[in-house]
């Protein structure tokens, strides 16, 4: 029987919504994709656990600073406390049990997060290439350096890879047990890793809009899905 893959919606008003392309990733990688509404009863999100084979937190709006213990910036965006709760609660979960795991750009925050880890609220001032780009989203914009000791570089093989980038928000503080696998050229973190749990990896980028061209992004949703074989 195929792995079942939850992949949590962004919010849009009261409405759960959810890109096409991170169905299809996850589908072409042979596990079924089930779509995680963040609106429903807190009571649930155990229940949608047992559900689930392993778990995708999907990209989508900022995190609140409250949950790494900061005020918010002036550069904050809209905050979607439902969604929030929901996802770190999973996040931990997925952490305590071993529940494979894949965060994408937000849910990269989310996972560190999780870990007790803290957020840049914006980039300015700090990045010196683009990280949120202005090109098609399946075109990639600029280079990451991954870490050789790592989960990630296991998966693609390669030092450098190009990914398309949509954040103003990254990593700041690895939270406990995450370790950096991938930093963009100016030192902005790019992938995180849990070395402790069976496949607890998060990356900054969107590797749903380029797993059609680019083996690199194609990998990480079929590890997701060997891991949730296990």
């Amino acid at each position: 029987m195929p792995v079942r893959i939850g992949i949590t919606c962004n919010l849009s008003g009261f409405e759960n919504r959810l890109s096409a392309a991170y169905v299809r990733a996850v589908a072409k990688a042979g596990a079924v994709p089930l779509l995680l509404p963040v609106t429903v009863p807190a009571r649930c999100w155990e229940q949608m656990l047992q559900c689930i084979d392993g778990l995708l937190l999907s990209g989508g709006g900022d995190p609140d600073a409250r949950h790494f213990g900061a005020e918010a910036s002036p550069s904050q965006g809209s905050v979607q406390p439902w969604r929030d709760s929901m996802e770190l609660y999973m996040a931990r979960q997925a952490l305590k049990s071993g529940l494979p795991l894949l965060g994408i750009c937000r849910g990269a925050q989310v996972l560190n997060i999780a870990a007790g880890g803290t957020l840049h609220q914006d980039l300015a001032g700090i990045a010196l290439v683009q990280h949120d780009q202005k090109a098609p989203r399946n075109y990639p914009i600029h280079q990451v350096r991954i870490m050789r000791s790592s989960l990630l570089y296991g998966l693609i093989r390669r030092e450098t890879v190009l990914v398309n980038s949509f954040h103003h928000q990254a990593v700041k503080m690895p939270g406990k047990g995450v370790h950096v696998s991938a930093y963009a050229k100016d030192s902005v973190i790019e992938a995180i890793e849990l070395p402790g749990h069976p496949f607890a990896l998060g990356v900054q980028w969107h590797p749903e809009w380029l797993a059609g061209q680019h083996g690199h992004a194609r990998v990480l949703f079929t590890a997701l899905a060997c891991a949730a074989k296990r």
